[in-house]
């Protein structure tokens, strides 16, 4: 089998929609992927009988079951790429559609063409789209069910002239495109310098036109320093920006500098979550904060546009989005969608798991684990047959079942919308209520409770749900002061693996390192008692943690805030692994995921190395202590943990809502404590750790104390 991507050719030297699809296809070979070569002509002209010809030659080297990623638009109209498509089918080739632009989002002259646009991109086993606005689109307009999509999330840029070093502070900003149709560079009055890379007239206050540059060149002057700045010229560009991807935010990283952006645009949450730059809802609100800025400040930027930087220059956007579309293509071999979905395999949709527990109040709490794409799950009584409820929510796991007897079974099905209603993909066994005797327990589940009267039943069922048999279940309540105990004496009367207790309020860490002393198991997992658990999570911690022979097993979280679920805690792998934990304090630096609860402990590891107690931030605190002193971790490439903040924490709120002198006392505290605590043979690693924790802290740019614990760091 070999890969192909097409290339445009044909276009000017200035045309961005070539420069972007040169240099996926110069990414794509450096990785073995042949090319295709596209031409840009008048394809509306062209006879059909010249067109075959003209495709023929195009693909004349594919063979069958080959693939070929199809970078779109080729800007010869939809016509003629629903024709190379078909040809390419009709040799049996493989179809990844690689989404640049959508012609039909970007006019409102074009909008007639996205029914037609859509059709084109059912054709594809895989789409690759810039953002997860564009999938949530794509998928609301028509986009089949089963379909595979990649997200790009950023634009490489890899035409490097050389050696470039990091943005000199200068109060000025570049803007890369046509200004036409924009009106503030027209209309630019304020003090900070607008530098325009391109060929039209520009006319504002302190506006300097610089012409349409080359790469190579551009990225010399960018490289100067100042801001790069990506902006629209209407709503209706606005709307474009908010799910596809500017080209220039990757000349600008590639170049060292921060970037301005509009509030809205797709890249906003990855900029700002990394501090690569600051969005603004005007361009003026933009000029009065980089005249208001310090240089302290854009140093925050620059260092973190630094480490971003070599990302971009080495095409690691592109190589990813390629290597993992062709995975899902190749994948595709064990299963088929038909535009009507009779084709879906039940073979790949499974339960894994499900299972019946007496909840608190006599209730009846049901939990699974599915493996495959569903849009539902129906609950059915096993005896009647009759319905008795429905789940919306696919990410959702766990349903109460109230007013049904002890003897009352249960199924689960799983189910997708057709045009003919909802076909079932899946069906659970039967599930039944189960009892759990009394075991040795190989891991020791640890959860705090306080004032949880409301919510710790549903916690306490899906932690009891847990496919892994061997397993105890410690509550240490926290001196609350609601009926949160009666709720617990219910689940001790009736669980054996559930063991209680009791202390003087004292905070989370008090009662977690409470749990760790009583703890029998040879391994330690936290969870929190709103929080809940997917039913196999502990079973594959388990797993990968005793087959790898680590320390420390991990998987992603989901953040549940009302009916949403948001990508909590993903980390930079792609697939379960095991690695070092000097290699892990790499991808740890790029995530920043200091929760506690995600993960399953070596015992010893926890017993040596307790909960941080008096430090206000005790996770982000415990959790860099406790790795420097594992030496392997795994990572499982799942979200199985579910942080529940769909009813607001007031604490939380409060430390927020703080003065910044204040909070800057307790990052200092936490930044210090794994520091001065952690392993000293890793002091290296958790200095460089710390410095990348202080500029992530919020005010860190604009409150002094944040530079000065910074110098206190290195020099420790």
């Amino acid at each position: 089998m070999n890969v192909y991507i097409t290339k445009l050719n044909g276009m000017s030297f200035t045309s961005t929609e070539q420069y972007a699809q040169h240099m996926a296809a110069d990414i794509a070979h450096s990785l073995g992927i042949r090319e295709m070569g596209i031409y840009r002509y008048y394809a509306e002209a062209e006879s059909t009988e010249n067109r075959t010809r003209r495709f023929d030659g195009i693909i004349a080297g594919i063979n069958a079951g080959d693939i070929v990623i199809c970078q779109f638009p080729t800007w010869n109209g939809l016509s003629f790429e629903r024709a190379l498509v078909r040809h390419i089918k009709a040799y049996h080739g493989r179809i990844i559609i690689f989404i640049h632009d959508v012609e039909a989002l970007m006019s409102d002259t074009h909008h007639k063409d996205l029914q037609d646009t859509v059709e084109l991109y059912n054709e594809a086993e895989v789409l690759i789209v810039p953002s997860l606005g564009m999938r949530m689109f794509l998928t609301e307009h028509g986009i089949r069910i089963g379909m595979k999509f990649v997200i790009q999330e950023m634009w490489d840029y890899t035409a490097l002239p050389g050696t470039l070093g990091s943005g000199t502070w200068n109060r000025e900003i570049h803007f890369v495109g046509n200004p036409d149709g924009i009106h503030f560079p027209n209309a630019w009055e304020w003090e900070v310098p607008l530098k325009v890379y391109s060929d039209s007239e520009c006319h504002g206050t302190h506006v300097r036109k610089m012409g349409c540059l080359a790469p190579e060149r551009l990225l010399m002057e960018l490289a100067k320093g100042g801001f790069g700045l990506v902006w629209y010229g209407n709503e209706e560009w606005r709307r474009y920006l908010s799910v596809n991807n500017s080209l220039k935010l990757g000349a600008y990283f590639a170049a060292g500098i921060p970037v301005i952006v509009p509030r809205g645009i797709s890249s906003q949450s990855i900029i700002e979550k990394n501090h690569l730059g600051i969005a603004a809802d005007t361009p003026e609100e933009a000029a009065e904060a980089i005249k208001n800025m310090t240089e302290s400040d854009y140093q925050v930027y620059s260092a973190a546009v630094a480490q971003f930087a070599p990302l971009v220059r080495e095409g690691f956007f592109t190589k990813k989005c390629l290597l993992d579309a062709i995975h899902m293509s190749m994948r595709n071999d064990m299963y088929t969608y038909s535009e009507s979905n009779e084709a879906y395999r039940m073979s790949e949709c499974i339960f894994s798991y499900v299972c019946l527990k007496e909840s608190y109040k006599n209730n009846l709490a049901l939990s699974w684990t599915f493996q495959g794409e569903a849009e539902g799950f129906l609950i059915y009584d096993a005896d009647s047959g009759k319905a008795a409820g429905e789940v919306s929510n696919v990410l959702e796991h766990y349903f109460l079942l109230e007013d049904y007897p002890k003897t009352a079974r249960f199924i689960v099905k799983a189910y997708v919308r057709t045009l003919k209603g909802k076909m079932i993909l899946a069906e659970s066994g039967v599930a039944a209520v189960s009892e759990m005797l009394p075991i040795k327990p190989v891991v020791s589940l640890i959860m705090p409770a306080y004032n949880a009267e409301k919510y710790i039943a549903r916690s306490i069922d899906t932690a009891l749900a847990q496919s892994f048999p061997d397993m105890e279940l410690i509550i240490v309540n926290d001196g609350s002061t609601d009926g949160t105990q009666a709720v617990l004496d219910w689940y001790r009367e009736r669980y054996p693996q559930v063991k209680t207790f009791y202390k003087e309020n004292g905070g989370q860490a008090t009662a977690r390192n409470m749990g760790i002393e009583k703890a029998e198991g040879n391994y330690i997992a936290f969870m929190d008692n709103d929080d809940t658990l997917r039913p196999d999570m502990i079973e594959r911690l388990y797993i990968s943690i005793v087959k790898n022979d680590c320390d420390i097993a991990m998987t992603s979280v989901y953040m549940l805030t009302g009916e949403k679920y948001e990508d909590m805690t993903s980390y930079p792998m792609t697939e379960d692994t095991a690695v070092s934990i000097e290699v892990f304090f790499e991808y740890y630096m790029r995530s920043l995921s200091p929760v506690l609860w995600n993960k399953l402990y070596r015992a010893s590891l926890v017993k040596e190395h307790p909960c941080a107690v008096r430090v206000t931030f005790e996770d982000d605190a415990w959790t860099p202590y406790v790795l420097s002193y594992a030496d392997r971790v795994c990572y499982i490439n799942a979200h199985l943990y579910e942080y529940d903040r769909s009813r607001g924490s007031t604490a939380i709120h409060a430390s927020w809502n703080r003065p910044v002198e204040e909070k800057f006392l307790d990052h200092r505290e936490l930044v210090l404590f794994f520091l001065e605590n952690g392993n000293q043979e890793r002091k290296d690693l958790l200095k460089k750790l710390a410095l990348v924790y202080v500029s992530a802290f919020p005010y860190s740019a604009s409150y002094v104390g944040y530079s000065e614990l910074r110098k206190e760091i290195e020099q420790m």
